[in-house]
């Protein structure tokens, strides 16, 4: 007896799903069942509405087909927008990572069957909270279609797990990544409006280490914390600079022994195209030479590795709130260096206004700040710092900020 053989088809698949709902339904029991069904309603409406289907739903994950790629990517940033726009009470925000891959299936009724189902649901296993990433059949199938608002960016070829064929992967970039400007007072570069007092979720933090046993030690601690969210891990500088460009964190504790490129080299990297990211340095031991290459690389804390998982915490608070927090440790070494170098008054003496700049650069404040708070120009205030590390000798902003502090101009 023949069997009838099951008609095929070219699809592009949409898969989704939420970022940390096993936590989520952890810490709001009451909550998460509604949250989760307010997502699948989301997903539902914005597929509907680029004439796809959503043919199966299993906890938190969703799964669309469409018959064009350029409807399946258009109903993926609209889904990105929805969540975004979305008031999800005491969660804060959801953050929902999808995957598209095009390829040809089977379709039985109202199932399909094929390699792209596979394709998509490994690539959906790379992506983090907030991303949607793409295959190249997606990108081929919408060449010249894209809107000019989306640009796919290459994350290079990937084997994926059980898929023969390695796969390029993208990420699509659009507006709706973008936070909107906020009123008021200036805040430091390339934050999100949560510095500004609105309340948008937890602090988004990367671990940076290649020991796997201490990036596990860290985020099994930090995930028990309802203001702290662990979006990504690197094991060794490079990744580390390729995955901040990805996920913008919000703070990023950064070992500096590492292979393929030292935390202090990624630091200033990531610092000089990432402003507003904070990062915390962290090592084993205390090297005063380390010390200052990181802070001077733009750290804005300093850990030992046996800190315990209470300071660990303070001093990713800190760095989010724009201050410095450095181990008892590490604080007095450099005090002692400072007491040595007897700066306790500067050969020319700084001005009363000079007096003042320097205490907003002990609580962290960027040239804008400054200006805003004392009522100069950022010019004017720009020109104070640079007399300030002139009379004192010192090279940087943050050994200022170090001086002010030993002299007591901090609080």
């Amino acid at each position: 007896m023949e069997t009838s053989q099951a008609p095929t088809a070219e699809v592009t698949f949409l898969f989704t799903d939420v970022e940390g709902s096993t936590r989520l339904a952890e810490r709001f029991p009451d909550q998460a069942a509604e949250i989760l069904a307010r997502h699948q309603a989301c997903i539902a409406d914005a597929v509907g509405r680029h004439g796809g289907r959503v043919f199966e739903e299993v906890g938190d994950a969703a799964y669309a087909a469409f018959d064009d790629p350029v409807e399946a990517i258009l109903a993926a940033i609209e889904l990105a927008s929805d969540l975004a726009a979305g008031d999800w009470g005491e969660v804060g925000r959801l953050r929902v990572r999808a995957a598209l891959d095009t390829g040809s299936v089977q379709r039985r009724g109202a199932r399909f069957f094929g390699p792209p189902l596979f394709r998509a649901a490994r690539i959906l296993g790379l992506a983090h909270g907030g991303e949607t990433l793409i295959s190249d059949t997606v990108l081929s199938g919408a060449s010249g279609r894209l809107p000019e608002d989306l640009r796919p960016r290459d994350l290079g070829t990937h084997r994926l797990r059980d898929i023969t064929e390695p796969v390029q992967v993208y990420q699509l970039l659009h507006s709706t990544r973008g936070s909107p400007p906020v009123s008021g007072p200036p805040t430091r570069a390339g934050k999100s409006p949560k510095e500004a007092g609105s309340d948008d979720g937890p602090i988004r933090v990367m671990l940076v280490d290649d020991h796997l046993v201490v990036r596990r030690g860290l985020k099994g601690f930090l995930e028990l914390l309802r203001d702290i969210e662990i979006v990504g891990e690197a094991a060794d500088g490079e990744g580390a600079v390729a995955l901040a460009d990805r996920l913008q964190p919000d703070v990023i504790l950064m070992d500096l022994m590492m292979p393929k490129m030292d935390g202090i080299t990624a630091i200033g990297e990531i610092k000089r195209a990432h402003p507003g990211i904070e990062i915390v340095a962290v090592t084993s031991f205390i090297e005063e030479q380390k010390v200052t290459s990181a802070l001077e690389a733009g750290a804005s804390g300093y850990l030992l590795k046996d800190a315990d998982g209470d300071e660990v915490a303070t001093a990713i608070r800190a760095a989010f709130a724009g201050e410095v927090h450095l181990d008892a440790k590490v604080a007095r070494m450099l005090a002692e260096r400072f007491r040595a170098r007897k700066l306790e008054e500067p050969v020319e003496p700084l001005t009363d206004r000079e007096g003042e700049v320097l205490g907003q650069l002990a609580q962290g404040a960027s040239n804008k700040e400054i200006a805003y708070r004392l009522g100069i120009t950022e010019r004017t205030a720009r020109t104070h710092v640079s007399n300030i590390l002139g009379k004192l000798s010192l090279a940087s902003r943050t050994q200022a900020a170090l001086w002010a502090v030993e002299h007591g101009l901090g609080s």
